[in-house]
């Protein structure tokens, strides 16, 4: 019985051994590790300037500076570009698969390509003489035989917005094969994070599969998506009862799917309202209970089958978490019928 139990231990001790793997990857193009794990309230809260920023001394502005953790970051982006701007660096090489560093061809990020064709600040940068590269994208590749099997879009540097803001993306690569995105705006107010992304390297499959992802798009307000049937809103707000007029309003938006102004106010309205229905229905019905949980991660499931966005650009999140939504709150309507006709009866 010892032996038997003892064999069955070593088998499950090498089964995980040889289904797990380490990513022994050089400092230098890792990351950071800051992003591993991101409360982006407090993030947010740390690197917001106070109102008179602008008005106090260098060495004052420095001491604020100091509080926000992205500007204490220990890895150097900006000088991650030199090691890889002439041809993909391979940073990982196992024995099935490599994982590359390479600058990507395109510049999605930019709100009119114009901008940046036009914008000298952008144009004949010396790498090798440590000059920033504005703008330029960095993509993690999973490549077997000199093939991409799969890609991510990892990081980039200073994209331009506007006079008043700039968007850039960091990372980290952890030793367990897990890949941590923050996209952030840099205004006059401050640094505020606005999309965290968390994959998984499946070495089998050899993907990336996006774990989870925080959107910080609307003022006191997150949207947590975990894979595969998760969808989760934060917020510091109390959710309010929405004015009937406002809900026609909405609802006109609704039916054109043209509601970003007021998705969040339809979501919460009918989300609460099949809540209340479940309530009702469970209160009438001893023997079948229904489970509002449950009901909610089979939607949820459906839903996230939607591809995400890449970045956190608000041309490719609002329309993302509008769809999201809009496919919730059908689904939400549907139950909500179906529960009506059960108390009728």
């Amino acid at each position: 019985m010892k032996c038997s139990y003892y064999l069955a231990s070593l088998c499950l001790l090498f089964s995980t051994y040889c289904y797990s793997q380490h990513y022994q990857i050089e400092d230098k193009y890792r990351g950071d590790p800051l992003f591993r794990k991101i409360d982006m309230n407090k993030l947010e809260k740390d690197c917001t300037y106070p109102l008179n920023y602008w008005q106090l001394s260098d060495s004052k502005r420095e001491e604020i500076d100091k509080f926000c953790p992205l500007n204490n970051l220990k890895f150097d982006f900006q000088g991650l570009y030199k090691f890889i701007y002439k041809e993909p660096v391979i940073i990982y090489n196992g024995k099935d698969f490599q994982l590359t560093l390479s600058m990507s061809e395109d510049y999605e990020d930019y709100e009119d390509y114009e901008d940046y064709e036009n914008n000298e600040d952008y144009e004949d940068n010396d790498i090798e003489s440590d000059v920033t590269i504005f703008g330029g994208g960095i993509s993690l590749s999973i490549v077997k035989d000199n093939i991409v099997k799969d890609q991510v879009y990892l990081a980039n540097n200073s994209i331009y917005l506007s006079d008043f803001a700039v968007a850039y993306q960091r990372y980290f690569i952890s030793p367990q094969g897990e890949v941590y995105t923050l996209y952030l705006i840099e205004t006059e107010e401050g640094i505020c994070p606005m999309f965290w992304k968390h994959y998984k390297i499946d070495n089998q499959k050899m993907k990336f599969v996006l774990q989870d992802m925080l959107l910080n798009v609307t003022d006191g307000e997150l949207y947590q998506i975990i894979y595969p049937n998760q969808f989760n809103v934060i917020s510091n707000k109390p959710v309010t009862k929405i004015d009937p007029k406002e809900l026609k309003s909405c609802e006109d938006e609704y039916n054109k799917e043209e509601y970003y102004s007021c998705y969040i106010d339809i979501y919460n309205h009918y989300n609460n309202r099949l809540k209340q229905k479940i309530n009702l229905l469970n209160k009438n019905n001893n023997t079948i209970k229904k489970s509002y949980s449950k009901i909610q991660q089979k939607m949820a499931s459906d839903c996230l089958m939607l591809p995400p966005p890449v970045t956190g650009n608000r041309r490719k999140t609002d329309p993302y978490l509008s769809n999201v939504m809009f496919c919730l709150i059908q689904n939400y309507k549907q139950e909500i019928t179906d529960i009506e006709k059960q108390l009728a009866h």
